[in-house]
Order: structure tokens, then C-alpha cells, then sequence
């Protein structure tokens, strides 16, 4: 209804010298690396990466996405930040062909972007997944209305997957009201296959992400699936890989990247105003002022540790930035056959240059090498989402990891009213009882991390950021 033949869609291909003009607006994103990677003084290795940012580069790999049959590009996109369609239209003009959306991000104004863009591209040679938070007492009557607000929104006919956002539960996956639904608008030609997303448990009595999505593999139901997947965060991903391959569902990766290489000092006669906080807070419950500002340089010390085991690879490589951190790690992403395709968040032009060239590509020794050590780096200060192992050593059940990806969210996508929306919604179960716990959760994380001061930390970055 809303589409147009290839031929007529080439003449308006989006570029960057025309972006102005069709958007009307610039959007904000970090600077093109000039070169690639650049290295540091002194360094001799080759760049990281196996090509140079390109705004003429194209998708080379499309793999099967499991029993839907279709041929998705090996880089998707995601669409959590996206608001402007031109960059939806620059995605497709590079080969993106696989486009992830919900009717939650940005209260639609995702999926109004995709469908701004829907007239300069062709309807049948696309992928678009959308999604809903599925209540317990939702009918299939209301189901159905979202899912047409969604097509509304996006102007399309039809979704090709419309799936449970966050099914935090493995009773979740027989819904009768979504199944009613969607089998309906299959009926209807609405929605073509079933799909599901999960990060992880949000409370302490919800279900961990490998429990729910094998299960939902073996189901029998759902098609494709969406989940956490990355080069310190694959070992739940690896188990659901493999349940999906062996049920043959699609499988779609989220939060490729783990996140920022940072530390901040303490000065105890200089405090920062989050540390002074902190110190209060230690204080009032009785601690000496000594000990609390004791603590806070141990936990700096530690970040301190992180940095300095960080910088060998860092002035070898020429790792001077957080954004080439994100692109060896999506290029991680992208090796393994069996992971269909990776959704990026693609807010410019600029980072889609940087990722589309990564299509198809091998991962070199140098960034093998380089992952590896920060893999051994970070391991002590990466909070995986949707781990729970220290969930039943918190009082007050403050679900650690998904307090932990609300800041991943705000420091590590730049999304910083989202993550401070999200944050709020926790109401009673946010971090702010940290302040007045006993640290019930030292020594709970397999990992290392030390999780009170973090907590805190975290409390004061998505409250009075």
C-alpha cells in the first residue's frame, strides 16, 4: 500500500552531503575516527580494525534467521534512541535490511521514525520486529489494538514479528491473550512470525534470561528471539544460542557492547560532591568519616587498578576512545555464524560508517588480543545484565543488574532521560536502601564486583544527574 518500486527508491538515496536538507536537524554523535584507530604515540601495530570508516561501505554477510527463512544482514538495527528517519533511510541505503523496534521506545516516536522512512524504502525487502510489555490481565482484544497502533504508527500493513517485550517469566510464554492475537493477525496478514525479548530478571523472583529464552526455544511457538550478547556477557547467550540452533528461532543481539573504561580519583580533603554524598551517608549510619572515605578510596583504587591494567593495550592498540571499545566488541558480535544479526543503536550517520565496513570481516589477532585483555581488565568491573547471583543477599531486593543496566543505558548509550525514567519506575526497590543496609551483598558477586558503594554510586548518577 505504502511502497514504491526499487527503481523509484535509488534517485532519493540519503547521503550526508543531501542529510540536511531532508531532516532539517543535525544529530549529535561522536566524531569520525580520522583514519581508524588512532594510535598513540610511539605505537607501531596496525590499526584495529580490518577497515576504515566508509560512507560507501555495505552490508557482505546476510545470514538465515532461523524458520522465518529470511536473509537478514549480519548488522541490524536497533532503535531504543532512534527519533530521525533519515538515519533509518541511510541505515537501509547501506544494506541494513533488519530493523528492531517496541512500541515502548520513546512512547512510539521509534517506530514513527521507521515509518517516516517507510516510503523511501521497499516494504518487502525489510524485517521490522516490534514488541509490547504483555500484562498478566491483557486480552487479546487489547493486544490487538496495540499491535495496530503499532502498524499505524510505522505505515506498514504488516509487522513481520510481533513479540513480548520482557517476558520475565517462563509462565509469560503461554500467554493466551498475545498467542489469541497474534494468531489472529497472522490470520489477518498483520503479523507473519512470534518473538520475544529478555535481558534479564528485574526482581529477584524473576526468571534468569537462559531460563527463559531456551525454554521459549523449546516451546515451539516463537520464531525469533532477542537477547543479551557480548564479549563479557555470553555465557547465558552461548546456552540460548545453542537451544535456538537445535529448534532452529532466530536469534537477534542486544547491548553488544559492555560498556566505558573510566576511574575517578579520591582526594579525601577534596571530595567530589557524589563522594561527599557518599561519606554522609556512611556517617549517618554510624561509620567514622575515616573509615567511609577508607572505603571509597579502596573502591577507586580498585577502578585505579583497572585503568593501569587497561593502558598496555590501550597505547598498543591505540584504543584512545570507548567508541573503538564498542566497535571491537560489536565485531566480536559478529563472529559467531549462529548469532543472526546484531542490533545497533544507530542514532547518526557517523557510527553507522563505523559499523556497516565490520560486515562480513574477521576478527584480527590484534583485536582478538586486545578484547581478551579486556575481558581479563574489566572482569572484576563489568555488572553482567541479567545475572542474579546476588539477589538473594540484598534485604531489600534491589535488583542489582538492572539497576547496573539503567546506568549501562545512561553512561554507556547516552541516553540519559530514558535511564532516569526507568530508574524512577523502580519506586521502593531502587538503591537509594543501600544508604542504610549493612552490606549484606559484599562477597555475593561471582565477579568481584563490590556492590554497595556501586549502588550508590548509581543511585546518585540517575537522581541527580
Amino acid at each position: 500500500m505504502r511502497n514504491r518500486p526499487e527503481s523509484e527508491h535509488r534517485h532519493d538515496e540519503i547521503t550526508r552531503r543531501n542529510f540536511v536538507k531532508v531532516s532539517g536537524t543535525v544529530l549529535a554523535g561522536g566524531a569520525a575516527l580520522a583514519g581508524g584507530a588512532i594510535p598513540a604515540a610511539g605505537a607501531t601495530t596496525p590499526s584495529l580494525f580490518p577497515t576504515l570508516p566508509r560512507q560507501d561501505a555495505r552490508i557482505q554477510s546476510y545470514r538465515t534467521l532461523g524458520r522465518t527463512g529470511w536473509r537478514v544482514s549480519d548488522v541490524g538495527m536497533g532503535s531504543v534512541p532512534l527519533r530521525e528517519s533519515a538515519v533509518v533511510r541511510y541505515a537501509y541505503d547501506r544494506g541494513i535490511n533488519y530493523f528492531d523496534t517496541a512500541e515502548s521506545y520513546g512512547r512510539g516516536a521509534a517506530e514513527r521514525a521507521i515509518g517516516e522512512a517507510m516510503q523511501h524504502m521497499d516494504r518487502s525487502k525489510i524485517f521490522i520486529a516490534s514488541k509490547g510489555r504483555i500484562g498478566n490481565d491483557d486480552t487479546a482484544e487489547q493486544i490487538v489494538d496495540r499491535v495496530r497502533a503499532s502498524l499505524e504508527r510505522l505505515q506498514t500493513d504488516y509487522l513481520d514479528a510481533y513479540g513480548i517485550h520482557l517476558a520475565s517469566t517462563v509462565e509469560a510464554l503461554s500467554h493466551p491473550g498475545y498467542h489469541a492475537a497474534i494468531d489472529q493477525l497472522k490470520a489477518e496478514g498483520r503479523v507473519r512470525f512470534k518473538s520475544l525479548s529478555y535481558h534479564g530478571p528485574g526482581r529477584p523472583d524473576q526468571a534468569s534470561m537462559a531460563d527463559v529464552l531456551v525454554a521459549a526455544a523449546e516451546d515451539g511457538r516463537f520464531d525469533l528471539m532477542l537477547l543479551v550478547y557480548n564479549f563479557l556477557n555470553h555465557e547465558e547467550g552461548d546456552r540460548i544460542i545453542a537451544a535456538c540452533k537445535a529448534n532452529n528461532v532466530g536469534t537477534t543481539a542486544m547491548k553488544t557492547a559492555p560498556g566505558v573504561l573510566n576511574w575517578e580519583p579520591v582526594d579525601p580533603d577534596n571530595l567530589t560532591e557524589q563522594q561527599e554524598r557518599y561519606v554522609e551517608r556512611m556517617t549517618g549510619r554510624g561509620q567514622s568519616r575515616e573509615s567511609a572515605i577508607e572505603r571509597l578510596e579502596a573502591q577507586a583504587q580498585r577502578q585505579k587498578d583497572l585503568y593501569d591494567r587497561t593502558r598496555p593495550f590501550v597505547e598498543r592498540y591505540g584504543l584512545l576512545t570507548e567508541e573503538q571499545l564498542r566497535l571491537g566488541s560489536i565485531h566480536w558480535v559478529l563472529q559467531n555464524p549462529d548469532m543472526h544479526t546484531a542490533c545497533i543503536g544507530f542514532t547518526d550517520f557517523d557510527l553507522i560508517d563505523k559499523v556497516v565496513p565490520l560486515s562480513g570481516t574477521q576478527l584480527g589477532a590484534a583485536e582478538s588480543q586486545m578484547l581478551e585483555q579486556c575481558r581479563l581488565a574489566l572482569n572484576d568491573q563489568y555488572c553482567r545484565h541479567g545475572c542474579k547471583a546476588c539477589a538473594e543477599s540484598c534485604p531489600h531486593d534491589v535488583p542489582v543488574s538492572t539497576v547496573m543496566r539503567y546506568a549501562y543505558y545512561y553512561e554507556g548509550q547516552g541516553n540519559e532521560k530514558y535511564a532516569m525514567t526507568l530508574y524512577a519506575g523502580l519506586e521502593g526497590n531502587d538503591a537509594s536502601t543501600c544508604a542504610d543496609c549493612a552490606g549484606d551483598c559484599a562477597g555475593a558477586c561471582p565477579y568481584g564486583i563490590d556492590i554497595q558503594p556501586n549502588m550508590l554510586q548509581v543511585h546518585d548518577l540517575l537522581t541527580l544527574a
